[in-house]
């Protein structure tokens, strides 16, 4: 069996995951992970089944070792955790745990890379790997977005066996294979197989040897879908918010299951996502100022999640991120609901940072007008689906400039999140936002309203249809 010859800085981060208390490999693939007892039901608890037939420890041991060190696959031994079959719509009825499970592992592995490419970027040592690059429509674009497209196609075909699996997503190689772009390929590869190493901390399986360029651009390209109305596909944001990723603050990994044209699963990985909600409204310059200042208890939950739900189930969940912890941690997920805050008065509500492709002054005028009172929450990506999700803001309110056309992988999993913990997504017509036809969320009217309750929604629509006529979008 191949082994693995690690970069400088892969191994480098391979080592501080070891000092940080990280199992090593060989203990990755015989250890199996600790199991509930019981399924527990209800508010509160998370939907986790007893495994139907796990060997006792010896015998877990024993069929793990004999797969090889660092070569643990998901489910081999052990049944899915994830048991959820809600009977509203599209995931109703039907067992998705295999899917959720891969879909929330891989995430979790896409947020490590995420983190140290980002600490690259804000602590450079020289190298393409800590610079940022430009995409032809002049777009920021780093190791991260390719890296973490490149995993997430790997471990999804990989761990669904399924090599022609569908995958619409953000990021294409031209970039890569050009001619000038051979530096920045190495460091895209160094940063996949840095990572990739470590895929049995997670309960995957690393490659039989390290990935090489053509592998990666392979990988890359498999996310060529065009998504579409029949059929089963995933979709991709890599690193959805790149502006904010690439200056230190909120970005997300946005992850989802289309089937027929309707969200079935969404997992968003929010790396700098702060536990106490006051935080959102600051940089995260000065979290990090105050986090050195008085650091929080050690072994503390702070920062850092990942969200995920499935259509039908009427609840979502939250865990903390392996990459800080050491371990993905299924027996104390959070369960995470929207706020019952229906007064306008005391509601939050969110936009975009940047005005590029967003109108600040239309929904400045739409929140006088319902009556909200409070600053607007300004944060990068989807951490703004996430943020009413967990009940930290009731309201996203997005009112696209002309011209500008929203796409699938910017909203498919924090829709059905959101969703899924209590809330309404529609256009500012009371539509569903329309998944099936094709990358664009085609047909969509005038914009999007995410609510934390209905009462709220309402309100958020009257307004829209009695200002839009005098707007200037």
């Amino acid at each position: 069996m191949g082994s693995l010859r690690l970069p400088a800085w892969a191994a480098a981060s391979s080592a501080s995951a070891s000092s940080r208390g990280f199992p090593s490999f060989a203990a990755a693939a015989a250890a199996s992970p600790e199991w509930p007892a019981a399924r527990r039901r209800g508010r509160g608890h998370a939907p986790l089944a007893r495994p139907r037939c796990a060997p006792p420890p010896s015998a877990a041991s024993a069929s793990a070792s004999s797969l090889g060190a660092g070569r643990l696959r998901v489910g081999t031994e052990l049944e899915w955790l994830w048991d959820c079959r809600g009977g509203i719509g599209g995931g109703g009825g039907r067992d998705y745990a295999r899917e959720m499970e891969v879909a929330v592992r891989v995430v979790q592995v896409a947020c490590t890379l995420c983190q140290r490419v980002q600490e690259s970027l804000l602590h450079p040592s020289g190298g393409a790997g800590g610079s940022v690059h430009s995409k032809l429509d002049c777009s920021p674009v780093t190791v991260a977005d390719w890296g973490v497209q490149a995993i997430v196609s790997w471990l999804l075909s990989d761990s669904l066996h399924d090599e022609s699996i569908s995958i619409v997503a953000e990021e294409d190689d031209q970039t890569l294979s050009s001619s000038d772009g051979a530096a920045l390929l190495e460091s895209v590869v160094a940063a996949v197989n840095g990572c990739l190493v470590e895929a049995p901390k997670y309960g995957l399986r690393s490659p039989e040897k390290e990935l090489k360029a053509h592998d990666v651009l392979q990988a890359i390209r498999k996310c060529s879908s065009t998504g579409g109305p029949k059929g089963r596909f995933w979709v991709l944001d890599p690193v959805d918010g790149t502006l904010g990723f690439v200056r230190g603050d909120q970005y997300a990994i946005a992850l989802a299951l289309i089937e027929d044209g309707e969200v079935i699963l969404g997992v968003l990985g929010c790396p700098n996502y702060p536990m106490k909600k006051e935080w959102l409204n600051y940089h995260q310059k000065y979290y990090r100022l105050m986090y050195n200042a008085a650091p929080p208890p050690s072994g503390s939950w702070h920062k850092g999640c990942v969200m995920y739900a499935q259509k039908g189930c009427g609840q979502a969940w939250m865990q903390p991120l392996v990459h800080d912890f050491g371990k993905l941690d299924w027996h104390h997920p959070r369960e995470i609901q929207v706020s019952s805050i229906s007064d306008p008065v005391s509601a939050t509500f969110c936009e975009p940072v940047e005005k590029a492709n967003s109108s600040h002054s239309f929904t400045a005028g739409l929140a006088h007008s319902v009556g909200l009172r409070k600053q607007p929450l300004r944060v990068y990506s989807m951490v703004k689906y996430a943020a009413i999700a967990r009940g930290d803001a009731e309201i996203f309110m997005k009112f696209a400039r002309a011209g500008y056309k929203e796409k699938i992988w910017d909203h498919a999993a924090g829709v059905v999140i959101i969703q899924e913990a209590g809330g309404v997504v529609t256009d500012a017509g009371g539509r569903p936002l329309d998944f099936s036809r094709g990358v664009y969320l085609e047909g969509l009217d005038r914009g999007i309203i995410a609510c934390s309750g209905a009462l709220l929604h309402r309100r958020i629509l009257d307004a829209v249809d009695a200002s839009w006529n005098s707007s200037t979008l």
